[in-house]
C-alpha cells in the first residue's frame, strides 16, 4: 500500500525511504526567550533575599 510507510502509532519515528527526520532542536530565539523568562524571577528573588537578609 502506498500510504503504509506514512502511518505511525505516534511513538516511533516514521521512516520514509529508510530515513527518519532528526529530532527538533531549540532555536536561538527560543533559548533567548527561555533565558529572559527565567532571569527576571531569579533577579527579583535574589533582590528580595538581599534586601531582607543583608
Amino acid at each position: 500500500m502506498v500510504n503504509g510507510p506514512m502511518k505511525s502509532d505516534g511513538k516511533s519515528p516514521v521512516k520514509v525511504l529508510g530515513q527518519s527526520a532528526p529530532n527538533p532542536r531549540m532555536t536561538l530565539s527560543a533559548a533567548a526567550l527561555l533565558a529572559c523568562a527565567l532571569s527576571v524571577p531569579i533577579f527579583i528573588l535574589l533582590t528580595l533575599v538581599d534586601w531582607l537578609f543583608l
